[in-house]
């Protein structure tokens, strides 16, 4: 069957091959096999080749479908509020009367304004965590690297076997045990949620409902736009020997499973067919977002109740990944050696899974309590206390990611005790270690590193944060899907790759969020205040 597109599958061999429109997949299944036992006869071997229908594409002129008509349409809507809303708000004079509630809806789509507030710099607020941009930024590279890694691993390369020798670096770990990215976004989603929930609740602001609006809001109007692109207009985009797999079946998960995502269950439901395969992290983030106010409201109404809570959900946390890993003797994280049966099942029933992945967020939701709790008192560490507290910090930083480097390696004996240890606590304790950066940089003792996390450079690049995770799988799924030859790669090629789609997946981020994830933002806040 088809291997998806989270597998690496560096033990199947694949062919991809453009022929003419009026040949049937059973005539290619059979030039190819006779091919194939041609090439292998001298050694008195048998060799067939297996040819699936669904894995073939046809390149035709298809007329337009009632869905890509209606894509079509909302692009030119939105194109057009952006032309007339820039238009008011170039020829609007009165700056005052721009600035009233109907006066801001009607400039919310302006293209100038949105641009302005890309690049403007934020002032520093009291509670503003500047230290977050930077953290921010590094974490979206990563994760845009890290599926970037996966595409390479799917690629057609004459000399693939580059990729297996890097398993054997232990300096290229944080390319290869890479999956802990996410973990980051999670603690600072808690940490955030915390934090305002506990001053809306001191201010007599909090609503659950209106909250869940909210989140609700903020997250689906640009995700939905992408997603109605990837399911219409996506294949068109280009062509090549690769394109059903990499673009085509992915599309096709979108027009079948679109409403999980829009309910945000498609971490659970059907998972292994995902549209938008990297929006298991949207679902699960909202998700936790719902369970939030249940560990913060008895943190602020019954201190000590609330810390039972949380130590009682922490350690639950961290004990199901261990009893699901020991239990099923499954792979402890995304291991590059082993099968890919192993892979597929760890991915669907503990990487996308909630209640399996939690205790980073839960970890940020302590971090935002303690935040909440500095503004009336003022934390003091000795230097030999921060100092510990840094030491210990990078020396968890680096187990982490070097200490599993025997796991990653082909040939490693399997322990189900060694893989369930890792499996459960590789997660909280990255999430612990940076949190304590997040700590140090906001209460003073970050030195030069709050500086440079805090930087100005980084404030766009935080703000296209979300728009870059929406669409840079477009980018590198299309750049993969549209290869007609195989390349043979080294260290250069793959950085100036990645540096090629990065810039490019910049560009189409900076289109969306001006053209929709901004203006959408302005518009919700009308509704909603600035606390959205």
């Amino acid at each position: 069957m088809p291997v998806p597109d989270l597998l690496p599958s560096m033990a199947l061999i694949q062919f991809a091959s453009c022929i003419p429109s009026s040949c049937t997949p059973e005539d290619v299944q059979v030039t190819l096999t006779d091919a194939m036992q041609w090439a292998v006869k001298p050694t008195g071997m048998r060799a067939s080749v297996q040819v699936y229908p669904e894995s073939c594409t046809t390149l035709k002129s298809n007329p337009f479908t009632k869905g890509e008509v209606a894509m079509i349409l909302v692009i030119v809507i939105l194109l057009l509020l952006v032309f007339f809303s820039s238009a008011y708000d170039i020829a609007e004079l009165n700056y005052a009367e721009s600035e009233s509630p109907i006066g801001k809806a009607l400039v919310a789509f302006s293209l100038p304004r949105n641009w302005e507030r890309l690049f403007k710099e934020d002032v520093v607020q009291p509670g503003v965590i500047g230290s977050l941009d930077g953290i921010r930024v590094f974490s979206t590279l990563w994760v845009v690297m890290t599926h970037k890694i996966l595409y390479y691993a799917q690629e057609p390369w004459i000399n693939k076997l580059q990729l297996v020798d890097a398993l054997a670096s232990l300096i290229k770990m944080p390319l290869i045990n890479t999956l802990l990215n996410v973990d980051t976004f999670l603690l600072i989603s808690g940490l955030l949620k915390a934090y305002h929930y506990l001053r809306d609740l001191e201010n007599k602001r909090f609503n659950f409902i209106s909250c869940y609006t909210r989140r609700y809001l903020r997250l689906t109007p640009a995700y939905m736009v992408v997603l109605g692109f990837y399911a219409t207009l996506l294949v068109r985009l280009s062509s090549g020997p690769g394109w059903n797999k990499f673009v085509e079946q992915p599309t096709d998960a979108c027009k079948t499973n679109w409403f999980y995502n829009l309910i945000y269950l498609n971490n659970y439901l059907d998972n292994g067919n995902q549209c938008m395969v990297q929006t298991w992290y949207l679902a699960m983030d909202f998700q936790l977002c719902l369970l939030a106010p249940l560990i913060v409201y008895p943190l602020w109404r019954w201190p000590n109740v609330g810390k039972f809570i949380f130590i009682s959900v922490t350690l639950l946390s961290v004990s199901i990944p261990f009893i699901t890993i020991y239990c099923a003797r499954a792979v402890p994280s995304y291991v590059l050696g082993a099968s890919d049966s192993s892979i597929q099942w760890y991915m669907q029933n503990i990487y996308f899974i909630t209640h399996q992945r939690a205790s980073p967020y839960i970890i940020g939701l302590a971090l935002g309590y303690i935040f909440y709790r500095m503004n009336t008192t003022k934390v003091k560490l000795t230097k030999v206390t921060v100092a510990a507290g840094w030491a210990l910090s990078m020396a968890v930083l680096y187990a982490v990611v070097f200490g599993s480097f025997d796991i990653f390696q082909y040939g490693h004996e399997y322990d189900p005790m060694e893989s369930a240890i890792y499996g459960a606590l590789h997660r909280p304790a990255w999430a612990l270690a940076v949190a304590w950066i997040i700590f140090a940089c906001n209460c003073g003792y970050g030195g030069w590193i709050t500086t440079f996390l805090s930087a100005r450079a980084f404030q766009p690049l935080s703000k296209l944060s979300y728009s870059i995770f929406l669409t840079h799988y477009i980018v590198l799924m299309v750049n993969t899907g549209r290869m007609r030859t195989a390349v043979y790669v080294d260290e250069y090629t793959l950085v100036h790759q990645y540096l090629g789609d990065i810039f490019l997946v910049f560009g189409v981020s900076m289109i969306l969020y001006l053209f929709v994830e901004a203006p959408l933002f302005e518009l919700a806040k009308l509704c909603f205040g600035k606390s959205m």
